[in-house]
C-alpha cells in the first residue's frame, strides 16, 4: 500500500512537467492557532488563516494582493499516542483567484463552506518522527458568486517526517525540522464536468520552536502546484509559509 502511495505521489509531480502552461505565482501564508485541551485525549484548535500573493508573474510585491482567509475549527482525540483522530464541524473559507496579471486582483473570492474529518498515524523511529494523515473533505463552493454552493468532495494525503533536535538554541526545547508531501484529488458534483481530477500537490520544508512557554513558532517554504479546471493549465506556487501557535489559551487564562 505505501508503494503504491509513494508511486501515485511521483507520478503525480510529473504532471507539472507536461502541461500546456504554467503559471508562477509567489504568497505568504501566516496562521494563527488557538488551541487547548478539553480532557487528557480531546483537544480543540481554531486556525485564523490568511495568504497574499503577488499581482502578476515577476512581482516581488507577495503582499500585493489577497488569495485566501479562513477560519477552521477542529477537534482532536488521541485514541493512544501514535493515532489520532480529528474532525472539523465548520469552515468558512474565501479563495481569490491566482493572479496572471493586474487585472486578476479585482476578481471577486469564491465562498466556501467546509467540514472534514482526518485519521492521522504516527510512528517514532530512531533518526526521524514518520506520519500518515488521510483527510476527506466535504466542500461546498459559491463558484460563481450567484449564492448557489456546489458540492463536492476532496482527498488529501501527507507522508510527514519530523527531526527534533535538541540542545541547538536552548538546553531545555526542542528545535523540530519538518518535511511533507501531500496530494489533493477531488470529486463531486462541482467538478464533474471538469476534466481534471488531481487537485495539488503541496512539499513542504520548515522549523518549529517554542518561544516561550506556550507559544510556538513555525517559519517554512511550500512548493507547490495546482491543476486548473480546463486539465492542460498548471499554477507553479511558492508559498512562505508563518504559523503562530498558543497552546492552553483559555487554561491559562483561567489559571490567572
Amino acid at each position: 500500500m505505501k508503494r503504491y502511495i509513494l508511486f501515485v505521489i511521483i507520478s503525480l509531480n510529473c504532471l507539472s512537467i507536461y502541461a500546456q502552461q504554467r503559471n508562477s505565482h509567489n504568497l505568504f501564508w501566516v496562521r494563527l492557532t488557538l488551541a487547548d485541551t478539553l480532557n487528557s485525549r480531546l483537544k480543540w484548535e481554531v486556525f485564523l488563516q490568511k495568504r497574499t500573493q503577488n499581482n502578476y508573474q515577476g512581482d516581488p510585491n507577495v503582499f500585493h494582493s489577497n488569495q485566501f482567509k479562513s477560519y477552521w475549527l477542529w477537534f482532536h482525540y488521541s485514541v493512544n499516542n501514535k493515532l489520532k483522530l480529528s474532525a472539523s464541524p465548520f469552515g468558512y473559507f474565501e479563495s481569490y483567484t491566482l493572479n496572471n496579471s493586474n487585472a486578476d486582483a479585482d476578481i471577486p473570492p469564491i465562498k466556501e463552506f467546509r467540514w472534514a474529518g482526518r485519521i492521522e498515524h504516527e510512528t517514532n523511529g530512531k533518526y526521524f518522527n514518520y506520519s500518515n494523515r488521510y483527510n476527506l473533505e466535504y466542500r461546498r463552493r459559491d463558484l460563481k458568486n450567484n449564492d448557489v454552493y456546489l458540492p463536492n468532495w476532496r482527498i488529501r494525503y501527507m507522508v510527514r517526517l519530523d527531526k527534533p533536535i535538541k540542545n541547538i538554541l536552548s538546553p531545555t526545547k526542542t528545535l523540530i525540522f519538518t518535511a511533507y508531501n501531500e496530494v489533493f484529488i477531488q470529486f463531486g458534483k462541482a467538478v464533474r464536468d471538469n476534466p481534471n481530477v488531481f487537485d495539488q500537490n503541496r512539499i513542504y520544508l520548515g522549523a518549529s520552536y517554542e518561544l516561550i512557554k506556550n507559544i510556538k513558532l513555525n517559519l517554512g517554504y511550500i512548493y507547490g502546484f495546482q491543476e486548473r479546471n480546463s486539465g492542460k493549465e498548471f499554477d507553479n506556487i511558492n508559498t512562505y509559509w508563518a504559523v503562530l501557535t498558543l497552546d492552553n489559551f483559555i487554561s491559562q487564562l483561567k489559571k490567572k
